[in-house]
């Protein structure tokens, strides 16, 4: 007799917990208080790793991709720390996947500061970028999801080491990723 006592106890407690979690005072104090609520959020940020194939400066080594409502966001890290006057990395961007480069998204030291543009094939600004320093030897750069103004778009990155400073790029001072092709976006 004892026995069943118990368990009937053990039911009842058990019953009353799982009332207790279901009563309307419960559930309506957590609605009034704002604990739930919906967000905007972009895909995940995409990663990928290009190869130590260059012996340069800047060797690409990560780059990120990550989006929101407002805001698109790339973020570039390096084999090697460089210094921010040596900076000089442009996301060339195909918006309708030709495979032909229509934007850019470019980083480079100009002013005795990091500047981003968002600027077209013949260097006409676009729209603003903004860079962060992340890291010796990374940074992101972000700029308004208006300026793509396609959902699905591809890009590729490009980093300049200007070895022999004459402000061009010519032969043997590049590193791009993906070495060829692009690197698919969906927003």
């Amino acid at each position: 007799m004892t026995t069943l006592v118990r368990r009937g106890l053990v039911t009842a407690a058990a019953f009353a917990v799982v009332l207790t979690s279901c009563s309307t005072t419960h559930a309506g104090k957590g609605a009034e208080q704002g604990l739930v609520q919906a967000q905007q959020q972009g895909p995940p940020p995409e990663s990928f790793t290009d190869p130590d194939d260059v012996n340069l400066p800047l060797d690409l080594k990560t780059l990120t991709q990550a989006s929101t409502a407002s805001t698109i966001t790339y973020t570039v890290e390096t084999y090697e720390p460089f210094k921010d006057d040596q900076a000089d990395f442009s996301w060339g961007i195909d918006k309708n996947n030709d495979g032909v480069v229509d934007d850019y998204v470019s980083v480079e030291f100009e002013s005795k500061k990091l500047e981003g543009k968002f600027e077209d094939p013949k260097e006409n600004d676009l729209g603003k970028a903004t860079v962060t320093r992340t890291g010796p030897s990374s940074l992101r750069v972000s700029f308004s999801r208006k300026l793509i103004g396609t959902s699905l778009y591809q890009y590729r990155v490009t980093a300049l080491s200007d070895l022999n400073h004459n402000d061009e790029e010519d032969p043997g001072e590049t590193d791009v990723a993906p070495d060829t092709g692009f690197y698919q976006h969906r927003l």
